[in-house]
């Protein structure tokens, strides 16, 4: 009747077969940083490992994997979604960027401190609303929530207790 998947004979792996995977995967799903391409080589081609970084490393020489301009489309994306540095460096590392790529990226981001008040201000008033919060538990809450989207603590207490009628 049907073909059991047990049936079917393993494919060999070989260079070019993990070479065209690699490319498969960027033209689907878009780029990727070298180390998550090599985790995901790594996952799917366990048995021999042997040919995944050759691989990596003929996309890297060939500039269709790079890490530091994924690294800055990256950062202007989450610029661009008001998010703070802090969250940023954060967001960059989990995709397993170097540290130097890292800091690369976001020294370039060239913001001050008042367009960071300006965008926490932004995410203050969506959530709470506009007027200075006063209640201690919800100050807390403002504080802890744009803390964790990557404002420095000085910007964030700023922004909360922030009352439109001081300028």
């Amino acid at each position: 009747m049907y073909k059991r998947k047990q049936d079917a004979k393993p494919q060999v792996i070989s260079y070019e077969r993990v070479k065209s995977y690699m490319l498969w995967m960027i033209e689907r799903y878009g780029d990727y940083s070298a180390k998550t391409m090599l985790q995901k080589a790594n996952l799917l081609f366990k048995d021999d490992k042997q040919f995944n970084e050759p691989a990596l490393e003929y996309l890297i020489e060939r500039d269709i994997i790079n890490d530091l301009r994924y690294a800055k489309r990256l950062t202007a994306s989450l610029s661009e979604k008001n998010i703070g540095a802090n969250k940023i460096k954060e967001k960059l590392y989990s995709k397993g960027f170097s540290s130097q790529t890292i800091a690369e990226c976001v020294g370039e981001l060239e913001t001050t401190d008042e367009e960071y008040f300006e965008k926490a201000l932004i995410l203050k008033i969506r959530k709470f609303g506009a007027e200075p919060i006063e209640d201690l538990k919800l100050k807390q809450k403002a504080l802890r929530h744009l803390v964790a989207k990557g404002f420095a603590y000085n910007i964030a207490n700023k922004a909360v207790s922030y009352s439109p009628e001081e300028d």
